[in-house]
């Protein structure tokens, strides 16, 4: 376990280590994202920031707060619904595009998009459901279509559910008949990590991980919910998170402190919230068996179809 003193000391380090990084976030307009934005602008002299949300006009308060944060860093928005694969595709070429203007490769990636349905299965113009989409699907496009930008001993961070892999549905990889908050939670994250070992596999000078950011306050529960059950999270489960979770600012600095660490320099990884590496069971299994190939065959069959639409 790493503390969050080890933490903040390590990053304020990077100061007189890393003048300048490339750095493009996705989910990032609140919560875990936005606060590791604010980390990656304090702590880097001159980052850039590649940040892709829905709205500029939402957003725009929190562009002024990073420029007074770090006023000699570059921070450029490009709106985009990312719930299609389509859009991600576009606003990919936006990204390379605006990377080629500036001559930057990227150094990092963080993908904290997605919420969580507890309304049933919601199908998108995609076929596929909008939160695992978010959650799952989109994540491992960005990877794809961003590794060719990226610096070498880049890294890809995906916010979201290490070390709590859990079985798969083998006959049902996209849950088209078995959707559930529990399936819907469990068996993409194992199936990210699979993907994230498939990447590090072809891409072996760069890492991949997938981080458990742990019991954090975001109000994403009451976002995520509608009806009775949003009022509960909204005005009882949110209130009760807040005295026992962790703050997202917090959590920011972890999830920038573990895409910058010696320790996790290559490879794919699947951390705990305090920064540990687990392989539960579940994970093990697939790994023995080889099923990434499986989770890799699937994706491009989801994607082609997605673009042919």
């Amino acid at each position: 376990m790493v503390a969050i003193r080890e933490v903040r000391a390590a990053n304020a380090s990077l100061k007189s280590s890393k003048q300048s990084l490339t750095a493009v976030f996705t989910g990032a307009t609140s919560g875990i994202g936005k606060a590791t934005v604010q980390s990656f602008a304090k702590h880097i002299p001159q980052p850039t920031a590649i940040i892709v949300g829905r709205s500029q006009k939402a957003f725009a308060p929190e562009l002024e707060n990073l420029r007074s944060i770090n006023p000699d860093g570059t921070y450029v928005f490009l709106e985009e619904d990312i719930s299609l694969i389509k859009n991600i595709d576009a606003v990919s070429q936006r990204i390379a595009s605006t990377l080629q203007e500036k001559s930057l490769k990227i150094d990092l990636v963080f993908l904290s998009q997605g919420y969580i349905s507890f309304n049933g299965r919601e199908t998108n113009a995609d076929g596929l459901d909008t939160s695992v989409s978010l959650r799952y699907y989109g994540r491992v496009r960005f990877a794809q279509n961003l590794l060719p930008y990226t610096a070498p001993e880049a890294r890809i961070v995906s916010i979201l559910a290490g070390g709590q892999e859990a079985t798969i549905i083998e006959d049902d990889l996209a849950l088209e008949r078995n959707y559930s908050v529990g399936n819907a939670m469990g068996h993409p994250a194992c199936m990210l990590t699979l993907s994230w070992d498939a990447f590090a596999a072809q891409n072996s000078d760069k890492a991949f991980l997938h981080v458990f950011p742990g019991l954090t306050s975001t109000g994403l529960l009451g976002r995520s919910a509608t009806g009775v059950l949003g009022l509960v999270m909204r005005w009882v489960v949110e209130p009760i998170l807040k005295l026992t979770a962790s703050k997202p600012e917090d959590i920011g600095e972890r999830m920038f402190y573990y895409a910058t660490t010696e320790e996790f320099e290559k490879g794919s990884w699947s951390l705990d919230w305090d920064g540990t590496p687990k392989e539960n069971a579940v994970l093990k299994g697939y790994r023995e068996r080889g099923f990434k190939d499986v989770v890799v065959e699937h994706n491009e069959r989801v994607f082609e179809r997605a673009v042919s639409r």
